[in-house]
């Protein structure tokens, strides 16, 4: 038996083969992930340009979420250029790309933003551990086929750590329990 290991050549589309998945390529949820994490990042750099940044010795507020929010549009760069690099790719080979977002994916979207609403709404009324408790539930739901009891425990480890670092840890002046 033997094994092949030569490397593909950069200028055919095998190179890009790992970009592609099998044989229905998805390169559009990738570009709207892409293009939501160049936004945030863009929003909060601009934010960021607000607070005094400070020199690398005596860095100001500003400085950490300048770094972050630069790192973050960086990311959604790169996301963006691999998804359009996977959908040349896979249109090259005569593949299908999918242009419209799938209902797994629309449902993910769904329940991750209705979690971090319920998340936002409930916090100061409902206490730190029930607003995570049901962030956590709620968002488990995006995935099709998981368990409740599954869904329920990681709700539970998720509250107990959250109240543990930010309230107990951290000393936050977060309310942990209803009208605390």
């Amino acid at each position: 038996m033997t094994v092949d290991n030569s490397l593909p050549s950069l200028g055919t589309s095998d190179a890009l083969q790992p970009l592609i998945d099998d044989d229905t390529a998805q390169p559009f949820e990738d570009l709207v992930t892409a293009v939501i994490f160049i936004l945030i990042g863009v929003g909060a750099f601009a934010i960021a340009l607000t607070y005094p940044v400070g020199t690398m010795h005596r860095m100001g507020p500003g400085m950490f979420p300048l770094l972050i929010s630069g790192l973050m549009t960086v990311v959604g760069i790169g996301l963006a250029v691999q998804a359009m690099l996977a959908r040349r790719a896979a249109t090259s080979q005569g593949l299908t790309t999918q242009l419209t977002p799938s209902f797994t994916a629309i449902r993910a979207l769904f329940f991750v933003m209705l979690a971090l609403l319920a998340f936002a709404l409930l916090v100061r009324p409902a206490g730190l551990f029930l607003a995570t408790s049901i962030l956590a539930f709620v968002s488990t739901r995006a995935e099709p086929g998981r368990g409740v009891l599954g869904s329920i425990i990681l709700s539970l480890t998720l509250s107990c750590a959250s109240a543990a670092i930010f309230v107990y840890g951290i000393g936050l002046p977060i309310p942990l329990w209803p009208l605390q």
